[in-house]
């Protein structure tokens, strides 16, 4: 009967330390999504103030176009979201502008390059390809505002 007592005690230790480690984990998620929350609030603040301060429009603040990140639940990315100035990369590798390490995004999967007039989202061959707006990207397209990329694990919002 010892025997079966003393496993019997082992387990329960066990459950209260596996109880105290998801404790643990979730209030590091719950620390880490309040972090994104805040940061995203202190990017609004700052176009509040730029646009109560000098006057600029906030049109004239959000001209540049940009990509935001919509989903990122395996925090892949480093920022909320990604300027575009004249092209930007995206992949697994470190030279690229937009850093999504995962096994399921190839080392240069994206480019998004600017035209005249407009911005060109083409898949650089990838394993897995590119999706915009649902569909699989087969050819070289121009985004328009609110167009839906999801590279891998990752959805993210065209906006211009």
């Amino acid at each position: 009967m010892p025997g079966k007592l003393q496993v019997f005690n082992i387990i329960v230790i066990a459950l209260q330390y596996s109880l105290v480690v998801l404790l643990y984990y979730f209030l590091y998620r719950v620390v880490k999504l309040a972090a994104r929350d805040l940061n995203r609030l202190a990017f609004d603040d700052l176009d509040d103030s730029v646009v109560h301060d000098t006057g600029v429009s906030a049109a004239d603040v959000h001209s540049q176009p940009r990509l935001v990140v919509i989903d990122d639940h395996q925090e892949l990315l480093s920022q909320t979201f990604f300027t575009i100035v004249d092209s930007l990369t995206i992949g697994r590798s470190q030279q690229n502008n937009v850093v999504i390490d995962s096994s399921f995004v190839s080392h240069e999967h994206a480019c998004i390059s600017r035209t005249k007039h407009n911005y060109l989202l083409a898949d650089l061959n990838s394993t897995n390809g590119t999706i915009v707006n649902g569909q699989q990207l087969e050819e070289e397209i121009a985004l328009v505002d609110g167009d839906i990329i999801q590279i891998g694990a990752v959805t993210l919002k065209f906006e211009r």
